[in-house]
């Protein structure tokens, strides 16, 4: 099973970071392993970086997507998309998304898509596999002298 963790960046951070999503990953992996102190300083740091997912919105596009899609449905918080073999689940959280898959690697694939369509900076981590990326790469700002 898959399990990544979908955070919206603050764009000065996604700017400024971007082509070192590296670091990004190495937050969000000490902010899962460590705890007490030190586990409340980075859940600090993470909460600064990144914005709220706002709910009803994000909730309204996903459902609006999903209906088209043979095999979905919602249960509470949580969308769900059952596909012979594999399938894929999406948690809405205040400060995240979740979405576990198991399966086909292409299952997920279907909720990075409707969401990288909606809403932009988003950085999708999975601190197990160590995989890690933007939804929609972000344009570079190219100046000429």
């Amino acid at each position: 099973m898959r399990r990544y963790q979908v955070y919206w960046i603050a764009e000065e951070f996604a700017q400024h970071f971007y082509g070192r999503e590296r670091m990004f990953h190495q937050l969000f992996n000490e902010m899962e392993s460590s705890t007490g102190e030190l586990h409340t300083i980075i859940s600090k740091q993470v909460e600064y970086i990144t914005r709220p997912i706002p709910y009803l919105p994000t909730r309204r596009f996903i459902q609006n997507e999903l209906l088209s899609v043979q095999g979905s449905g919602w249960d509470d918080d949580r969308a769900m998309i059952q596909q012979e073999s594999s399938g894929v689940s999406l948690e809405l959280k205040e400060r995240a998304l979740t979405i576990h898959a198991w399966g086909l690697d292409e299952s997920e694939y279907i909720f990075f898509e409707i969401l990288r369509r909606h809403m932009g900076y988003l950085l999708a981590v999975d601190i197990q596999n160590e995989r890690f990326g933007w939804l929609k790469p972000i344009k570079q700002r190219k100046f000429i002298y």
